[in-house]
């Protein structure tokens, strides 16, 4: 469950710190307050793509931190582990910071990870529904996943079992597809490995050596700089021709000094400071002496280098673009090259092996095929059920199965998912045929069949917080009501965090926040305050009547809050 948000420098938001309750949490506001900016803001931290346009003008950099509890999402507790990740308490932190320079910096509960496993976790913790999302509908190959998210209770371990199976014998495939290359390309494979392994030894690279090696060019190439400067150094210092020394009036200053120092603290102090001074120059003239000793400029040395780094380039050209790249490339070589060498000849033990996997695999496919096709009237069931509540009382839904394919012919579409390849087919009005949704339903019957689908999925997945962002757009009156006391209901048992321009949504919410936008120090600023009882009343007033709040409408807004509130009584009790 998502219980915090924390947002700074994100658009025209500075600082924003946003608490979330369980059950409907509602977000209002007038268009362009900013409700959109919190939502970019939130996926930023679910791991969306990071877009720098994001950065409020005048900043090098914005931060969204999200406080989750994952107490009831024991499901992570491996995931978070394998990476590091300590979780004590419950709790876990996610923070992310994007910079103009383009870093991208991800932590959880303080330790850095990569995106990719920021996805992975909070994709088990939030589910994001935009106003566009309903358009995945229309993609077929997603439709499988929504039948099995239903059925998830009753397929968990067949299906489970279908992947274990396909991967094993993708596995196996794979390798009798290696052994079965002709012995000519593996021969050719293993020369050409050798030689490759045999030139990277023959280098005897070393971790550091290039950068060693160019600074001892630089050196080379600059020497005659270089002793110029120390020799010039010398002279200021120990005296050149009719130059005097540096050192030697230090050392009469000293001696001056020495003579008066027995008056007073001070001519002592100064001659114990100057006599400092004039040992710290002996050395520093004693060590520019020893570096120009080193100086002397060595052709054979010169050369060595310059033929050592050609080397080291002509390799990472071949073989990566750091020396480490290359050693490592010698190392896989190495592994390729033992596999090659160990490849069993006679590739019958793995041929009956791959035979009974796949008849396995297929027996397994259509123990599983049987089960969502029984799972798929149900889910038909459940959904028409919902869309008579959202207004669609004739739609019809079907699950449409391609036929299974024969046993000899399953090879070519085994999948991790199985055999089954599914869409979903509807006839919204009574006496219409059955048609694919891409053809028959309109955009506001998709986002009332895509909240059917969630409506009923609230009861079968792990996901703890569901994400609605308006898409109650294009419905009003009863039908808003209906869609407000679908959200609710999902709010008993799931955390639901819903950007609504409706009133009737918006007064069920348990919690409700009022996007703003206003000046500050001549800079516009996004700001959201949590409200309560008199200032809900205000708002949806303002919902109701929109630039005219009206005792009427005020009235009518309280009574809406007060229903809405027996309606969210009635829904605890039941």
């Amino acid at each position: 469950m998502l219980c915090q948000l924390s947002i700074r420098n994100i658009a025209l938001i500075d600082r924003l710190n946003l608490e979330f309750t369980e059950g409907l949490n509602v977000l209002s506001g007038e268009t362009g307050a900013g409700k959109s900016i919190v939502i970019d803001a939130m996926n930023l931290a679910l791991g969306e793509r990071a877009d720098r346009d994001l950065i409020r003008a005048g900043q090098d950099r914005a931060v969204v931190e999200a406080l989750f509890d994952i107490s009831a999402a024991p499901s992570l507790a491996p995931l978070l582990e394998e990476n590091g990740v300590d979780f004590e308490g419950g709790q876990l932190i996610v923070s992310r910071t994007i910079t103009l320079a383009g870093r991208n910096i991800v932590r959880l509960n303080g330790a850095l990870v990569p995106l990719s496993l920021l996805r992975s976790v909070t994709s088990a913790l939030v589910d994001v529904h935009g106003q566009h999302e309903h358009q995945s509908l229309l993609d077929e190959g997603r439709h499988l996943k929504f039948l099995d998210d239903f059925a998830r209770e009753e397929i968990e371990a067949p299906a489970r079992r279908v992947r274990e199976l396909f991967d094993q014998y993708r596995s196996v495939r794979l390798r009798l597809r290696g052994m079965r290359q002709g012995n000519a390309e593996r021969a050719q494979r293993l020369d050409m490995l050798r030689y490759q392994v045999e030139e990277i030894d023959r280098a005897r690279l070393s971790s550091g050596e290039e950068e060693e090696l160019t600074s001892q060019r630089d050196l080379i190439r600059n020497a005659e700089r270089i002793l110029s400067a120390l020799s010039q150094c010398s002279a200021f210092l120990d005296g050149y021709e009719d130059m005097p020394a540096c050192t030697d009036s230090i050392r009469q200053a000293v001696s001056l000094l020495g003579s008066i120092s027995g008056y007073g603290a001070p001519f002592a102090a100064l001659e114990e400071q100057l006599r400092d001074i004039y040992y710290t120059l002996e050395d520093i003239a004693m060590q520019l002496h020893v570096q120009a000793e080193k100086m002397d400029f060595d052709p054979e040395r010169a050369e060595y280098v310059e033929t050592r780094l050609d080397e080291i380039k002509s390799l990472k050209r071949k073989y990566g673009n750091s020396v480490e790249d290359v050693l490592r490339y010698r190392d896989e070589a190495e592994k390729e090259i033992d596999q090659l060498s160990r490849q069993e000849k006679d590739s019958g033990a793995l041929d009956k092996r791959l035979n009974k996997l796949s008849r396995e695999l297929y027996a397994a496919c259509r123990d599983l095929s049987a089960l969502r096709r029984a799972a798929a009237e149900r889910f038909c069931a459940a959904v028409e059920g919902q869309l008579r509540d959202l207004g669609m009382r004739r739609a019809h839904l079907h699950v449409d199965f391609a036929a299974l394919p024969e046993a000899e012919e399953a090879e070519k579409f085994f999948s991790s998912s199985g055999l089954d390849r599914v869409r979903f087919l509807i006839a919204v009005n009574a006496g219409e045929p059955l048609k694919p949704l891409s053809r028959t339903a309109s955009g506001g019957e998709l986002s009332r069949i895509m909240l059917a689908f969630k409506t009923i999925a609230a009861d079968s997945d792990d996901v703890g917080t569901l994400v609605f962002d308006e898409i109650d757009t294009g419905i009003s009156g009863r039908m808003a009501q209906v869609v407000g006391e679908k959200m609710a209901a999902i709010g008993r048992c799931r955390q639901v965090i819903c950007v609504t321009h409706l009133p009737q949504i918006a007064a069920l919410g348990d919690s409700h926040h009022l996007v703003e936008k206003r000046e500050s120090d001549g800079r516009t600023v996004t700001t959201v305050r949590s409200l309560d009882f008199e200032a809900r009343v205000c708002e949806i007033a303002r919902m109701v009547g929109g630039a005219q709040e009206t005792e009427a409408t005020r009235s009518h807004a309280r009574e809406m809050l007060l229903q809405a509130a027996a309606l969210r009584q009635s829904l605890i009790q039941n």
